[in-house]
């Protein structure tokens, strides 16, 4: 049975790469929220303001949005924030896992084609998402477009792995440089990884001396600003 289901799955990647990408994911997010009950969402405080060296107070009367954001809530600890919103393919799929429930506002949609005016957001965020998209070149466009003049855009994401169905792009660290000229680098970091993932490898701090020479799995953390 696992072999017959494994077939059909690959015959679905072939043949409809995008059902099958989001029908993938969401399977995902049900099994997690099977075996966790509610979501919880407590952790991420800590990696959009220490991990990024940001106060709470920069976060004040901003305009907050995470590109690929999940069911869990990742902006519900940003409260001093004036909008935060939460942006990811899924979305109105998410409402359904208890996303309903959440302060932030979900809006469906892909990254390529961010339903907001130019220079909208002050803070954009893309944690675990951007290797996730249907195009990297297009999210980037419209990540510049959406973040206002000396607004900020966190990175992080998995670097140097094989494209999967549902990660199909592999990310470099040379990426970077297709932020210029509209963004400059404030901090970079390379992690290495740990088994249970992005937030995990990131707090056992096993960093690379020299992450934009990377060519090893693992986690690359960007702080941006745009000019």
């Amino acid at each position: 049975m696992k072999k017959i289901k494994e077939f059909g799955g690959n015959i679905l990647s072939a043949v409809m790469p995008e059902f099958w990408k989001s029908y993938s994911e969401l399977v995902y997010w049900k099994r997690r929220k099977n075996k966790e009950g509610d979501l919880s969402n407590d952790h991420y405080d800590y990696f959009y303001t220490e991990h990024f060296q940001i106060n709470h107070d920069e976060y004040t009367d901003k305009r907050v949005l995470d590109i690929g954001c999940g069911p869990r809530g990742s902006l519900e600890w940003a409260t001093m924030a004036n909008e935060r919103i939460g942006l990811d393919p899924l979305a109105d799929k998410y409402l359904k896992l208890g996303a309903d429930q959440h302060k932030m506002k979900y809006v469906t949609s892909g990254s390529e084609q961010i339903p907001f005016r130019d220079s909208y957001f002050d803070i954009v965020c893309s944690f675990n998402s951007l290797d996730h998209v249907k195009n990297v070149e297009e999210s980037i466009a419209e990540i510049k477009r959406v973040t206002a003049p000396n607004g900020l855009f966190l990175l992080m994401v998995e670097a140097n792995h094989k494209p999967t169905n549902c990660e199909p792009h592999e990310i470099k660290p040379e990426i970077i440089k297709q932020f210029e000229p509209e963004f400059e680098c404030l901090m970079v970091d390379f992690y290495l990884p740990v088994e249970s993932g992005l937030y995990e490898s990131v707090k056992a701090q096993k960093k690379l001396e020299n992450p934009l020479e990377a060519d090893i799995p693992g986690w690359l953390s960007v702080k941006f600003r745009k000019i």
